[in-house]
């Protein structure tokens, strides 16, 4: 079972902070998962329904890790943007 952290004493530039961490971990995995489609693809008979499948699944994926890609830069422009605490 997933016990969810209390996020509630986090301040808004540590949740910016964690979503851009959750961020690049879902940019790499949606990354890996496009380039192991795009080799399956190299080993799929052409021509067929398969093909076509897995081309179809490539697609998503590629549009997935450029979404998170813009996703992430979105972030960590505004990350940048947040005034930074006097110390």
């Amino acid at each position: 079972m997933y016990n969810e952290p209390d996020w509630s004493s986090l301040t808004f530039p540590e949740l910016i902070e964690k979503a851009i961490e959750f961020g690049n971990k879902a940019y790499s995995g949606s990354l890996s998962t496009f380039a192991f489609l795009d080799r399956a693809l190299e080993r799929t008979p052409k021509n067929t329904d398969l093909a076509d499948e897995v081309l179809n699944m490539a697609d998503r994926a590629k549009q997935a890790y450029q979404l998170l890609a813009d996703l992430n830069r979105d972030m960590q422009n505004l990350a940048q943007e947040l005034p930074r605490p006097v110390k």
